[in-house]
């Protein structure tokens, strides 16, 4: 005959630890999720590097970003291990981080950052569903990315504050094939 009474106790106790166990986890991702969204605001030497050769074609070296945080140019510089603790997974060297506002500030002041289109520039922007052209008027480097103003091809309508996310070039024409 089966120990009802025991077998309700000892699953009781399994689903009080499993309850448990469930919040530390759930907030154990609310505090991953937090750091991830508060290391989104900084850049890492590699990260700049990336931006860089994104932007121009261009190698830079870690020595000169390593100039430019010892200078003071790229902002308050923290430790990402000991600043976002959930989120490293590499071994080795100590990663530092910049705050990315001053990072873009001082790339765009040195002219080492400059924006993906020029003014008068023909892109293509989504608005709603429906795609349109659109010539760059101005483009300004707003926290995080540059922000452009355009005029709307069709209508003449100004459109303020674009990311640079959300322009498109326009689609290259085919090659032409060579004549024989």
């Amino acid at each position: 005959m089966k120990d009802y009474d025991l077998l309700i106790a000892r699953l009781r106790r399994q689903i009080e630890e499993a309850t448990e166990r469930l919040q530390q986890v759930e907030a154990e991702r609310a505090a991953y999720e937090e750091q991830r969204r508060r290391r989104s605001a900084y850049l890492s030497s590699r990260e700049i590097l990336d931006l860089l050769a994104a932007r121009h074609g261009r190698t830079g070296s870690m020595a000169s970003i390593k100039r430019w945080a010892d200078e003071g140019h790229l902002g308050a510089v923290i430790d990402e291990r000991e600043a976002f603790p959930l989120l490293t997974g590499k071994q080795g060297n100590k990663r530092f981080l910049y705050p990315q506002q001053d990072v873009f500030r001082f790339l765009y002041q040195k002219g080492l950052l400059t924006p993906a289109y020029d003014v008068l520039d023909r892109v293509r922007i989504t608005r709603g569903t429906r795609q349109e052209w659109a010539v760059v008027i101005s483009a300004e480097l707003a926290v995080d990315c540059f922000r452009y103003h355009v005029q709307v091809e069709g209508s003449g309508e100004v459109v303020v504050g674009i990311p640079e996310t959300e322009l498109h070039p326009p689609e290259r024409p085919a090659a032409p094939l060579p004549v024989p």
